[in-house]
C-alpha cells in the first residue's frame, strides 16, 4: 500500500441530536474510540471503512462494546 494511501476508518455517532463523525487510521483506535463514545453517554451507529453506508450494525457494535467494557481495567 502506497504511504499516501492510508485506510481510514470510521466511527459515526449522535450526541445531542446532532450527528457526527471521526476518522481514525487503525480498526482498534475505531473500536477504542467508539466503546469510549458510548462510555459518554452516545449513540454510535457505525463503525467501518470506505462509504459511510458501509459499516457494522448496531448489534455487532453492542457486542464488541460489551466484550471491551469486561476486559478493560477497573479503574479505566
Amino acid at each position: 500500500m502506497a504511504k499516501g494511501n492510508v485506510m481510514s476508518w470510521h466511527v459515526q455517532y449522535r450526541r445531542d441530536a446532532i450527528d457526527h463523525l471521526v476518522r481514525l487510521r487503525s480498526p482498534q483506535a475505531a473500536i477504542a474510540a467508539a466503546c469510549r463514545l458510548i462510555d459518554g453517554g452516545c449513540d454510535v451507529y457505525g463503525i467501518g471503512t470506505g462509504p459511510l453506508t458501509d459499516s457494522i450494525d448496531r448489534d455487532q457494535i453492542a457486542k464488541i462494546y460489551a466484550q471491551w467494557a469486561m476486559a478493560r481495567p477497573v479503574n479505566d
